[in-house]
């Protein structure tokens, strides 16, 4: 797929009026960022370690590359890296940071990772 194209389905897709993530487009990249705050009907939830994805795309012969980094918000990750590591050392305190960085990170990381996967692979005749 022409890098061009890509930009422009990655460009419709983080409308935040119409989905779960934002993000914008770059000459040579895009951001997508899962909201952190979602509404329901009776309330709202927030997920700080919300997954951030940055790729960058290259063309070099005919071939388009995307190479991307999912990660949390680097102001997260300045305050969790290190309970991480303390809580290496105490027996209660891993499995407890071990659980909420997967509910919380991994698992919608993943999503975000599929998602950006089948955008980017679905091809559309238009």
């Amino acid at each position: 797929m022409p890098k061009k194209r890509i930009l422009k389905k990655i460009g419709s897709f983080v409308d935040p009026e119409y989905n779960n993530y934002y993000g914008w487009t770059s000459e040579d990249g895009f951001v997508i960022a899962e909201k952190n705050m979602k509404h329901y009907i009776g309330g709202h939830s927030q997920n700080s370690f919300a997954p951030v994805a940055r790729a960058k795309i290259t063309e070099s012969d005919g071939m388009t590359t995307i190479s991307m980094v999912i990660r949390m918000n680097i102001f997260v990750m300045f305050v969790i890296v290190p309970l991480y590591l303390i809580s290496l050392f105490t027996v209660v305190l891993f499995p407890f940071m071990h659980i909420l960085l997967h509910f919380a990170f991994f698992k919608p990381a993943k999503r975000l990772k599929e998602t950006v996967e089948t955008l980017l692979s679905e091809d559309d005749f238009y």
